[in-house]
């Protein structure tokens, strides 16, 4: 069994890489731009971690599989795409949410590996793009049955979210598109910019978008997948979440910024840019609704920053030390705490509070 290994220490403040830089708004930019920026020749990656420092803030949990894909349930259960052998890893989180109610994971087999994990719904189900065999696998949570799976137009399925109320919006890394499912089935394709890393939608609904990160694209779509419009996103962008009011964040992992777009009836518009400080590669990203806070993991520092907002301006901010190669990050809806995967094969969790300075 697992040994649940609880650790503290202070939240790192302003004084860390990922703190030490000033958020500043960008002037609002065209939703299209020509011509188009230069493709990458590879796709954007984050960087590979340093070694972790001795004392870390949170409770400590090993995982082994090289954990990548997470997500909260409002109800508290965590789930986490591992790989070899591919699957989920589920734990129920305990009184408060700070740490799980036992280190050892419940695993569900999956047919493919996933690289993102998303919900469809504050308690799931749980969505899983499996990039060897070109599907969609849709699994209850916290039971962990897997309620269907769904052949995608491929190839690389790389992440899935729900767009609105049924609908499902699959990105094909290796495809340059968007496969959109209906009733369990593909019912449209739709291209997208060069290699899409993925996308997120508005909480309504009314628009999707999808970042291209070695085209260097962010493209905007209705919930049927009509194309809204186009605009140039960063440097080497590679995910995104989305924000308040039409907003979303992407992460410009080749620039060190997290860039702020604005979905518009005219497309996609610049509308923030927030430097995260020299080499801190920032590549995972999770959006606390209740709290307006941004999560973004550094991977280049072994942080996680944390940025409560007020509409593009940030409020507060605060970098706190994480496990080696922090490469996903997930928000517990219910109490604001947050969970990090240490991507690495002899990886882990780390699961922290809501820090008072943000609050």
């Amino acid at each position: 069994m697992a040994a649940l290994v609880v650790t503290s220490g202070l939240l790192a403040g302003c004084g860390s890489s990922g703190a030490s830089s000033t958020p500043t708004s960008a002037p609002p930019s065209a939703p299209t731009a020509e011509p188009a920026p230069t493709p990458l020749a590879e796709a954007p990656e984050p960087a590979v971690s340093p070694p972790a420092q001795a004392a870390l803030p949170g409770t400590l949990v090993p995982l082994a599989g090289a954990p990548e894909g997470i997500a909260v349930t409002a109800a508290g259960t965590v789930a986490v795409n591992v790989r070899n052998p591919d699957g989920l890893d589920i734990l129920a989180l305990g009184p408060g949410g700070s740490a799980p109610i036992t280190a050892t994971p419940r695993f569900i087999p999956l047919r493919s590996e996933g690289r993102h994990l998303t919900l469809d719904g504050p308690d799931g189900p749980a969505l899983s793009a499996g990039e060897k065999d070109g599907t969609l696998s849709v699994i209850d949570l916290p039971g962990g049955q897997i309620e269907y799976t769904v052949p995608t137009t491929g190839p690389a399925p790389h992440e899935a979210f729900a767009v609105g109320d049924g609908t499902i919006f699959v990105a094909n890394e290796f495809g340059n598109s968007f496969s959109i499912i209906r009733d369990r089935r593909v019912v449209r394709t739709v291209p997208t910019p060069l290699q899409p890393g993925g996308g997120a939608a508005t909480a309504d609904g009314r628009y999707a978008v999808g970042v291209g990160v070695r085209g260097r694209q962010i493209t905007e779509y209705t919930a049927t997948g009509d194309v809204v419009g186009t605009a140039d996103c960063g440097a080497g962008p590679t995910h995104t979440v989305a924000g308040d009011d039409d907003l979303f964040w992407v992460n410009d992992t080749n620039g060190d910024a997290v860039l702020g777009f604005e979905a518009t009836p005219d497309g996609p518009r610049q509308v923030a840019t927030i430097p995260t400080g020299a080499g801190s590669k920032p590549y995972g990203d999770a959006y606390d609704t209740a709290r307006h806070t941004l999560w973004v993991t550094l991977t280049g520092s072994n942080e996680l920053l944390g940025l409560t907002l007020s509409g593009t301006q940030v409020s507060h901010r605060v970098a706190i030390p994480t496990v080696r190669q922090p490469n996903s990050v997930a928000v517990d809806p219910t109490t604001g705490g947050t969970v990090i995967t240490g991507s690495t094969t002899d990886g882990g969790l780390q699961f922290l509070p809501y820090p008072d300075a943000l609050r």
